[in-house]
Order: C-alpha cells, then structure tokens, then sequence
C-alpha cells in the first residue's frame, strides 16, 4: 500500500479490517514482499473462481504480461522516435489517455471535482480524432449513431446513454445549451472523409433526437410525453431520418442565424469555456463565430466534393429551406433582427414534428448559399472584432458580456485577452497573414507564462464579473479563469503550425510536455493534464480532451501525416531538434487499412523551411508521388491499398536541401 495521507500503519490496519475472516490471508494476499494483490469481484462471481485463474505466483504472472502484450499493441499502432527518447515514453501515456476516458468516462478518479463521471457530447466527437488515428475501424457506425443526438432545431441531447448512439431526454430539469455544440461534429467527420475517403458518409441516414425541448431550449413541446420516444416523427406518425449532411446543416444554419446585437453568435448558456455562462441575453461568443464561419466554408466545400460520386443534387427537409434563404426568401445578413426572425420562424415550424417532405437541392446552390454566409462572417470579424492596445498589439476580441460590452481590449484595470478568441481566428482563415503575425505576438507577450507551462487562458481581469460567468468568479490562475488550459494551448500549437508559425507551434506542445514530466512541480501521472494552475500543477489529468488533440497535432501538424479526400499527403514540420543524432524521425501509424512505419530523413539537420521531400520509397521501392503546394508529396490511396493487409510497410522519404 503506498503512503498516502494516512499514516502507514493506520492504513494497514484499516485494510486487515476490510479484509477480515482470513480473506486478507487465503484469498487476496500473496506474498510479493509485502505487497498485497487486489481484485474487483463480478455478481456472479465466487473469490474460488479468482483462485482458479489467478491462485498462483505463475498464473499471475502469465496473466500481466497478458495485459501488457494487450496495452502494448494497442499503443504500438501511433507511436513516435524523434530525438528524444524522454518525449517518445511520454507520448505513449499520451496515447493512452482517450481509450481510458473511452472506458472510464470524465470523473473517475477520486480527487475529481467536476461531472458525474460520464462523457458530454464534445468528448464523443474529440474522442473520435484520437480513435481515427489508433483504431480507425468501424468508428463510421459510431460517428453516425453520434448522430442521433442532434435535434432538429441544431441543439442537442445532453444525456449520453451507456450504449452507443443512446440519448436520453433531459433529466435533472435544468436544460442549458453550449453554443459550441454543433460546430465540433463536422471537425471529426471532416478528418474522417479525409482518413477514408468515404464521402458517401454524408448521404447515410440517421434519425433525430427528440424531447420535450425546442427552440434552442427556450421552449416546450407540451404534448410530448416520454412514452412517444426520443426520436423525431413526421405528422403522418413515422420516424424521420435525415442524412448525416442534414444533420450538418442543421447545427451550422441554426448557428448561423442565432445571432446577438452585435452579429456574432449568441453565447447562449456558454461555450467550450463552461465557465462563461452568466452572459445568456446579450451575450456573443466572437471565437465560436470564427469556428462556424469556417465551418461553413468547408462543408461548401465538401458539399462540391459530393460531384465525384456523380450525383448533383441531395434531398433536404423542406423546413430546412426557411434556412437556406439564398435559393429562396433572402434574409438581410447585416440586421440581426431579421436573422433572429428567420430562426423563430423555423423553430416554429419544426417544434413538434416534421412533414417528411424533402426539397431536392442542386449541390452548386446548396455551396453558393454556405459560401456566401461563410463571408459574410469572415468579413463581420475582420472588419468590426479587431482590437488593439497603446503599443501597438492586436488581436480578436473573443466574446461580449451580459451588457453587451466586449470583453477584450484596452480597460482602466489592464489589457483583457483571451487565447480561446486567437484560436479559431487562426485556425479557420479568417485572420488576415498580417493580423496572425499581430496575434502571434501579442498572444507571447500578454498570456505566455512558463511557470504554468505555456500559456493562459486569458489575462487577469482583475474583478469578479457577473456579467459574463462564473469563470471570473475562480481565483485567477485555477480552472477557466487564466490556468494554463491545455486543450486549447495544444489547439493554438495546431493553429500556428497550420499558419506557418513552426517555432510557435513547437514552443506550445515543448512546454506542456516538459512541464508535465516536472513532476516535482506539476505532481502528476505521466500523461497531460486538463490545466496547470497558479502553482503550476497539473489538475485533472485523465479528463481532458487535450490528449486526443496532441496526437492529432503531432501525427497531421508535426509529422505531417494526413488524409486527403482519402489519399495520404506527407507534409513534416519536424524542427532540427527533433531528428536523432543519424538525422532521423519517425512515427507508426495506421492509413487506409495499412500499419505504416513513417522514417524521415534528414542527415544534414536542414531546418524545416529549407528541406523538401526529394525521394519516397515504399518498402524499399522507390515510387513516384504528386508535389503539394506546401512542398509535401500526395501518394494515391491505391498506392497504400495495393499493399499486403499484413505486416508493417516502410515508407522512406528523403529531404534534402529547398532551393527556389
């Protein structure tokens, strides 16, 4: 028994005391030293069963190095070397983390404070970008029973049932919506596409959620009754099922036109920052409008994809056209009223029930519409959320309070700035080249503290803000107000080195790794943690949604192995420091099917912006591939396919010195 809190004889007493009748002696004790061997007995189960199995120093043995051959070839599939074999030990309990919380849920450990040991419905989808880099299969049944939590009115079931795709309707009678719900689905499904290929994903059906809320929670649907099911129904009494690009739609569109009076999208109850939830009339939240807006860009863009299946034009709900109001009645986007208007109107028609009728759409308007509200928003930020301080900094301001007053910006108690608005700025294009290199800068030198392991969440805003939530309630430097939150640090790392900022990118996941295996100061299990608070531990460690997103960014940003539209592109933004001493980094992964070993090679340590790949070989064979814009190389998925479903296949690739 370790030592803990109690004193050590104090525990071994309590435990003979647990363990009375000889129990302690003959069932649960073996003589490892003094080690006592404990186990979790089933219903059904007698303690002669687990004497049978494990009743000896052999079987017992057999049976662990069992379960480390298990865990052993689960992490194998996404495994790294770089030049530091300390980081490449690290990321293995990294890569261990979402298959924990896939099992266990968010709460399970005893110190935590947060939940009721569930998952909510971001975790479903952030679990996936882990699961679709380390077990890519069958995860489309779960994605699209995921699905079936989503309502028609673009909100969605928060009570996640035990099996997958089980919803239930709300029960603790306290209903609240997350605005940023509906913008992670297409995140997941979008890396999904690109890992498989499988764009006739989206045409596959899936059936809505349905309770007894509507209108985004801001009304009832009085004549529901529990007994009807949580599942939509048409007027005629049949269950109604849309494709899973409706289902997209449906959360963007309603998004869209959810707007406060400054034309960014309403925070409703709160967003991805759970603590902002005191602002639920006036306030917006400027960073998920960033997220949307480009989420709308990219399903346009995947909507145009579809032609490759020769198909032209898709089937939608005919109340889903009130929202799509470039084919039809066009809706002013510079008035919110006349958005919120639209809303209420669709809410209206959809509160209850559907017809089942369904409008067939020609897929070049369905993209002309999406577009056109993808730019109306990229232009909006641009133009109107832009702030600076007196030296010259800028950035985006991320969110307005309950007052409708923008929450960043120059203020008599100090600069106020959030990293969560930078984000998705940077992440969906809609900040301007110039204005990242503003953001880059003003993000190092107002939130970047290496005592906390990177960067905060946003600057001490130095009073209690009932306006905007109970975030700012917290001490500052604990939880959502300023701690070190590592999923969106490792989301800003993703953002930079999708906009060029290698260094940046590296310095964000460098810092979090090296402070969490500190552990003099960070006190916690190998892994990452959800947040470093003001003392600089480590808080929460098996909750967080940051691992799936750091083997996301090491594997897509950092190895630069990604999917696109099915086929492999191989794009390294490895620094020097990176490769091992022969000039070499590599990394194990799984892509169409296939166990691939990954080996970049660099045995002249160029820097990153002076190397391209100059030759590619597959097991030893050199093969030919199609240069990226981005001085990556594109292999065609038969190329991946045509290979031996067994077995671990070699892929050489070569860089050498980038000359204009």
């Amino acid at each position: 028994m370790k030592r803990g809190s109690l004193s050590y004889p104090l525990q071994k007493f309590l435990i003979s005391i647990l363990f009375s009748d000889n129990l302690w002696e003959n069932i649960f004790y073996e003589k490892y030293g003094q080690n006592p061997q404990l186990a979790i007995l089933k219903t059904d189960q007698s303690t002669d069963d687990l004497l049978v199995r494990y009743g000896s120093t052999k079987k017992f043995d057999d049976w662990m190095a069992q379960t480390q051959k298990f865990w052993n070839g689960k992490l194998d599939t996404l495994r790294i070397q770089t030049g530091d074999p300390c980081f490449d030990g690290w990321m293995r309990w990294v890569s261990c983390q979402p298959i924990l919380r896939r099992l266990f849920g968010n709460s399970f450990l005893p110190y935590h404070d947060y939940g009721r040991g569930g998952r909510g419905w971001r975790d479903l989808w952030q679990d996936i970008l882990a699961l679709l880099l380390m077990e890519p299969s069958k995860v489309d049944q779960m994605l699209l029973g995921n699905f079936a939590g989503v309502r028609i009115d673009g909100s969605n079931a928060t009570i996640i049932g035990t099996q997958p795709g089980e919803f239930k309707a709300d029960r603790n009678e306290i209903p609240r919506v997350w605005m940023d719900h509906g913008a992670w689905p297409l995140l997941t499904i979008k890396l999904y596409i690109d890992q498989t290929g499988d764009l006739g994903f989206l045409l596959r059906e899936q059936t809505y959620f349905k309770d007894h809320l509507a209108h985004w929670t801001k009304a009832a649907d009085k004549d529901w009754k529990p007994e009807h099911g949580t599942q939509l129904q048409t007027t005629g009494g049949d269950v109604y099922q849309g494709t899973v690009l409706e289902h997209l739609l449906v959360q963007q569109l309603t998004a869209f036109f959810n707007i406060g009076e400054r034309n960014n999208l309403r925070l409703e109850d709160a967003d991805w920052n759970d603590g902002l939830d005191m602002a639920p009339d006036k306030g917006e939240s400027v960073a998920f409008t960033a997220f949307y807006a480009s989420n709308l860009r990219q399903l346009a863009d995947l909507v145009l994809q579809l032609k490759s299946m020769d198909i032209d034009r898709v089937h939608l709900a005919s109340e889903v056209m009130l929202l799509l109001d470039r084919l039809g009645n066009t809706v002013d986007y510079g008035n919110p009223i006349d958005k919120r208007e639209r809303l209420a109107e669709y809410f209206t028609h959809v509160k209850k029930k559907v017809s089942g009728e369904r409008d067939e759409i020609p897929l070049e308007e369905l993209a002309t519409d999406l577009h056109t509200k993808a730019e109306h928003l990229f232009a909006h930020l641009r133009e109107n959320e832009w702030v600076q301080d007196d030296q010259g900094h800028g950035w985006f301001n991320g969110y307005y309070d309950n007052d409708g007053q923008p929450l960043e910006g120059m203020h008599p108690r100090g600069v106020r700035m959030t990293l969560t608005g930078q984000v998705f700025a940077l992440m969906g294009g809609i900040a301007t080249d110039e204005q990242a290199q503003e953001i880059v800068k003003a993000v190092d030198h107002y939130l970047y503290d290496p005592k906390v392991g990177g960067y905060r969440l946003n600057t001490d805003f130095r009073e209690v803000m009932l306006n905007m939530g109970r975030a700012f309630g917290f001490a500052y430097g604990h939880k959502e107000n300023g701690a070190m939150s590592t999923h969106m640090a490792v989301m800003y790392a993703s953002a930079l080195y999708q906009r060029g900022f290698v260094d940046g990118g590296f310095k964000v996941l460098d810092a979090i790794y090296r402070h969490s295996v500190d552990f003099p100061t960070s006190r916690i299990y190998p892994g990452i943690p959800e947040y470093f608070n003001d003392r600089g531990r480590g808080m929460y460690p098996y909750l967080t949604d940051s691992a799936s997103w750091y083997l996301l960014t090491m594997m897509t940003d950092v190895f630069g192995v990604q999917g696109s539209l099915g086929d492999l592109v191989l794009h390294p933004r490895l620094l020097k420091e990176q490769f091992d001493h022969r000039g070499e980094a590599s990394i194990h992964t799984i892509f169409a099917s296939r166990k691939l070993h990954i080996r970049y090679l660099n045995p002249l340590h160029k820097a990153h912006e002076e190397s391209v790949i100059s030759e590619l070989k597959i097991n030893g064979k050199r093969v030919e591939f199609e240069s990226t814009e981005a001085k990556g190389a594109l292999i065609k998925r038969d190329q991946i396919t045509s290979l031996s479903p067994e077995g671990i296949h070699s892929i050489l690739v070569s860089l050498e010195k980038y000359t204009t």
